[in-house]
């Protein structure tokens, strides 16, 4: 399907909300100042496109421009065949399936990735913050040293989002992002909710916790690197989701010159938008079919220099050019509760370590 073929499919799929937002009496002339005429050509705009070129391309003042990007999605948040929800059985099956085409270690039981992305924003105001009863401080993500908002979001194996949060600040970590969720209780609950089907499970980095319904790196050697090696082909789709979105959506390269309170309404539109696109074949990810084995080598040796150095680095590596210190390290935890205590067996994460053992799977390793 062509770009235009997509866009006019988005078009006919939103008509009845536009005329909802644009003419909520059903009447009126659509004439050349209307904000209907550039509302579903707003691609340019969320592309990262400047509002005032779009001026001086349809004729519009700058109060139009705004007046048609916040229609457009308010129409998109409207529509409810376009929104996202956590999968049933029969397509937690299915993205299994599909995770397990994916793995080199024949995981079968995934049907979700998860991950944090941090929403750049200018600084909010005190007001704004005096507002949310909150500091300014509250939303400076540490990490990253930007100001924003924590995203958690679990997306599927063709990257498509199948569920998403945003209500937490940037400093916020993101396990305690996760655990606040309602996802996260009712998966909590499954014995009662049976959301998520027996021995299945999501997985993610060392921002979260071991648990009946999360596989999550380990730190160690042996069979513990090769599962973290494995686990990692599945747990970066959520990193590649989140490539995908920034790069189709370049609005969201730079901080968001909008309101805080505009800013959810924006991103779920945004991931909305996102799901669509790949629904009608607009996007396509390809795997980079060569390796520059040039500059590989080239990468190992500075690695191996830094592998060697003083215990001053931040993160050390190995002979090999393989990162020995970062899992268990850096600031995941500072607002957890300091008695978690996950599962100590008969989790889904326990049977992908015991697979492992079972075929004797270790680390590829570069000849």
């Amino acid at each position: 399907m062509t770009q235009v073929q997509c866009q006019t499919a988005f078009s006919v799929s939103l008509q009845p909300e536009l005329d909802a937002v644009f003419f909520p009496k059903g009447g009126g002339e659509r004439g050349m100042n209307s904000p209907y005429n550039i509302g579903t050509k707003l691609h340019y705009y969320f592309a990262g496109g400047c509002p005032y070129d779009i001026m001086q391309v349809h004729g519009v003042s700058h109060v139009s421009v705004y007046a048609s990007v916040w229609g457009v999605i308010d129409a998109i948040n409207m529509n409810k065949e376009l929104g996202y929800c956590f999968p049933n059985h029969e397509q937690q099956r299915e993205i299994a399936a599909g995770f397990h085409r994916r793995s080199g270690a024949g995981f079968d039981k995934v049907v979700g990735a998860i991950g944090g992305l941090i929403i750049c924003t200018l600084m909010p105001s005190l007001a704004e913050c005096n507002n949310m009863n909150c500091k300014q401080t509250n939303f400076r993500g540490h990490c990253k040293d930007k100001y924003g908002l924590n995203l958690q979001a679990i997306c599927n194996h063709n990257l498509e989002f199948i569920w998403a949060k945003m209500k937490w600040p940037a400093a916020t970590s993101d396990y305690m992002a996760w655990v606040t969720t309602s996802l996260n209780l009712l998966l909590e609950n499954n014995i009662d909710t049976n959301i998520i089907l027996d021995g299945y499970t999501l997985v993610g980095d060392c921002a979260y916790v071991k648990s009946p319904f999360m596989a999550t790196p380990l730190k160690g050697s042996g069979h513990e690197d090769a599962y973290n090696f494995y686990l990692s082909q599945l747990m970066i789709t959520i990193e590649r989701a989140f490539g995908v979105l920034v790069h189709q959506w370049a609005i969201l390269c730079a901080p968001l010159i909008i309101p805080l309170a505009k800013v959810g309404p924006l991103f779920k539109a945004l991931i909305w938008l996102h799901n669509f696109c790949f629904d009608q074949n607009e996007l396509s990810v390809f795997d980079v079919p060569n390796i520059n084995n040039n500059n590989l080598t080239g990468n190992v040796a500075v690695s191996q220099l830094f592998g060697n150095s003083s215990d001053s680095e931040v993160a050390h590596l190995d002979v090999h050019g393989h990162p020995v210190s970062l899992l268990g390290h850096g600031h995941h935890f500072a607002d957890a509760e300091r008695n978690r205590c996950p599962p100590k067996e008969g989790t889904p994460m326990d049977d992908m370590i015991q697979s492992l053992k079972i075929n004797s799977l270790t680390r590829p390793r570069a000849t």
